[in-house]
């Protein structure tokens, strides 16, 4: 059996990846001459979930295969490797239960991983050279640690002169654009770009800048866009003289248009919105005007002197669009210093500085020491999702991987790589993911000393039914005419069209919500989010009437806040629903219930809390009077003697003041006795 050491997997959705990646590995360990050749594997991808499902799908696999009777999709899995290694099914057996064996008794030597927790690995193996204790902690929470450092940085207002002044200033800009005057969320923003790897080559021109380098630049900037204005007001007012030594009726511009926009740049009042006058018909004059050649003469020195005025507010803007962000990026350094000052107090490392660590201070030492100091030593790669590996995690990783690809184990087997991904899916560029880089891989460039590379299209959808893959051929077809990227448009047009399988059917439509139309007099006008779940609902029942059921439906959402409107919505509607939500216990009626009669009793003038708890009652405890009436008459008794005489009639004696005495255990021990308990039986 041969295999490529370069293999590159142009896998779209649903076309069996996992299943490409788990054969593969299964091909090594199963032909290997040892029943331990999985600790020489590394297997990498993005998501904890994803490495559960590799081990799990090769874990299976091996026991499923020992078994006297494979289910089917086994089956078809031996017999795929069997045609493959050249190993009768009887082999596969034997070596499949000797592996397992083998990976039940080293379970930590199974290395499939996520990149992150790989690049923790080799940072805690290069703890020492690198100043780190080796007592670290690993943080994901990056805003915290950012909130933190702009936190402390504007606690330092009143003692850094410099920095204060800066402070003060940048919020008296805000301000003055009718902002809030709160400028943590902008430092907050701008100090992202401290942990983002996409800035990191952009960010390192501004490391010797301190700030009163950026004030020297802010103040050459706010003169050079008031000379602009200066030197374009005596150029507009030029144009008028010349219009005037002409002896030119200004009427004889029609609706005196014209004048009117030299006036207002002579004036230092224009606006970038109105119309410019670039070409010669765009000067209009009015049919009567008796001057019209002599306006038409000099039409082509007014075009030429405006050419340089429009180029001037160009360059006003640009330079105005920078100062809006000078003062956060001039702050830069500052969170930077302070981000690295609070991850040495707290003993903590964000694993957004991962990347950047080991691209700085291992990348330069030999592969053969890397693997010393990691205790292992990996003849063959399998990285899932590239598309989202971001450039400086490639990097790292191809010495590592150049170093197995140019050489070959006792046995003579020589080092893999196999690459599996789909530009189209890239979701992480946020972070650093760079799907240009699957792309270039699948042309030309190959980063190895080993040549030997091969491309595999798997280009059949095994999951979807014909009707979905049939749009998404098309609807790729017609995308592709809207890139400009070559590389980008070649990808849609020539290599994202997938076969179909046997299931035949299946339904696509896009529904467009009405413009909305704002009128002040109509306030029962529905907004966006309105539109959105109404919509949602309509589809769901229209399914239902269809034959689906519930569970047959998903809804999908792009941001958390339309999923949680949707959710509280369709829950109203009384439609089941499983979410993220409805499944924390935060949001349990119970839980929440509990939490309204404690800040009621923390605080009886809590009207909103009183009248969340006694919701609840309306709902469920009682059933005389509408829940708007009974909500109504709680609310009316103040006094805590009348109220606890009146929750008697829903079979509830209790005394507030006593529930305040006690801890908090045993509050809500009373509480749920109380109000959660089932009621008596009757009779």
């Amino acid at each position: 059996m041969e295999r490529p050491s370069f293999a590159i997997y142009d896998a779209s959705a649903g076309s069996g990846k996992t299943y490409a990646l788990v054969k593969e590995y299964l091909k090594i360990i199963l032909t290997a001459h040892k029943n331990d050749a999985y600790r020489n594997i590394l297997a990498i991808t993005f998501t904890n979930k994803a490495v559960h499902e590799m081990k799990s799908r090769i874990v299976g696999s091996l026991s499923e295969f020992v078994k006297e009777e494979p289910n089917s999709k086994a089956s078809d899995l031996m017999q795929d490797l069997s045609v493959d290694t050249g190993l009768s099914i009887i082999q596969i057996k034997i070596k499949s239960q000797q592996i397992i064996k083998h990976i039940i008794h080293n379970y930590a030597a199974f290395d499939i991983s996520t990149i992150d927790k790989f690049t923790h690995k080799v940072i805690r193996a290069f703890a020492h050279d690198l100043g780190l204790p080796m007592t670290f902690e690993v943080t994901l929470d990056t805003e915290n640690l950012l909130t933190e450092a702009v936190d402390a940085i504007i606690a330092q207002a009143g003692e850094d002169e410099t920095l204060t002044k800066l402070l003060i200033d940048f919020t008296m800009e805000k301000t003055d654009d009718d902002k809030s005057w709160d400028i943590s969320r902008e430092i907050l923003e701008t100090g992202k770009l401290v942990l983002n790897e996409n800035n990191r080559n952009e960010i390192t021109h501004f490391h010797d800048k301190s700030i009163s380098d950026f004030i020297a630049v802010k103040e050459k900037l706010v003169q050079v866009c008031k000379d602009l204005e200066k030197e374009n007001a005596a150029l507009a007012s030029e144009l008028l003289s010349l219009i005037d030594k002409n002896a030119i009726d200004l009427k004889s511009f029609s609706r005196g248009t014209f004048p009117n926009h030299l006036q207002s740049i002579a004036d230092r009042k224009f606006n970038s919105k109105n119309k410019m006058f670039r070409e010669f018909e765009d000067i209009a004059i009015n049919k009567t005007a008796k001057d019209r050649a002599l306006i038409e003469n000099i039409i082509p020195d007014l075009l030429q002197n405006l050419t340089l005025v429009y180029k001037n507010f160009e360059k006003r803007n640009f330079y105005k669009a920078f100062l809006k962000n000078i003062t956060p990026l001039s702050l830069l350094n500052t969170v930077s210093n302070e981000l690295t000052k609070i991850q040495n107090e707290q003993n903590v490392l964000s694993i957004s500085e991962f990347n950047a660590i080991i691209h700085r201070e291992i990348q330069n030492q030999p592969a053969p020491f890397i693997y010393e100091r990691l205790g292992e030593r990996y003849r063959h790669f399998f990285i899932d999702e590239f598309q989202d590996t971001s450039e400086m995690q490639w990097q790292n990783l191809i010495p590592l991987i150049d170093n197995a690809l140019s050489g070959q184990d006792d046995s003579g087997q020589k080092g893999t790589l196999m690459i599996v991904g789909d530009p189209k899916q890239s979701i992480y560029r946020w972070r650093g993911g760079k799907a240009e880089q699957f792309i270039e891989l699948s042309k030309d460039q190959n980063p190895f000393s080993n040549p030997e590379k091969k491309l595999e299209h798997l280009d059949k959808n095994y999951r979807s039914y014909s009707q979905i893959i049939e749009f998404n051929n098309d609807f790729f077809q017609l995308l592709s005419n809207e890139f400009s990227n070559a590389d980008y448009k070649d990808l849609y047009e020539n290599h994202s069209r997938q076969k179909i399988n046997n299931k035949a059917g299946g339904y696509v439509n896009i529904s467009f919500l009405p413009e909305i139309e704002s009128s002040e007099e109509d306030e029962e006008t529905l907004d966006k989010t309105d539109l959105y779940v109404l919509a949602t609902l309509n589809t769901i029942q229209k399914a239902v009437k269809d034959g689906f059921e519930y569970k047959d439906i998903v809804i999908l959402t792009r941001k958390r806040s339309q999923g949680i409107a949707v959710a509280n919505y369709l829950t109203e509607q009384s439609i089941p629903l499983l979410s993220s939500e409805t499944l924390m216990i935060q949001n349990a009626t119970e839980v929440r219930l509990i939490i309204h009669i404690l800040k009621y009793l923390k605080n009886s003038s809590d009207l909103e809390s009183k009248a969340y708890f006694l919701q609840y009652l309306a709902d469920n405890k009682q059933d005389e009077l509408p829940v708007h009436d009974f909500i109504a008459k709680g609310m009316e008794l103040r006094e805590e003697a009348a109220f606890e005489k009146w929750l008697e009639n829903c079979n509830i004696e209790l005394s507030f003041q006593n529930i305040r005495k006690k801890s908090l255990y045993e509050a809500v021990e009373i509480i749920v006795s109380k109000f959660l308990a089932p009621p008596p039986p009757k009779g």
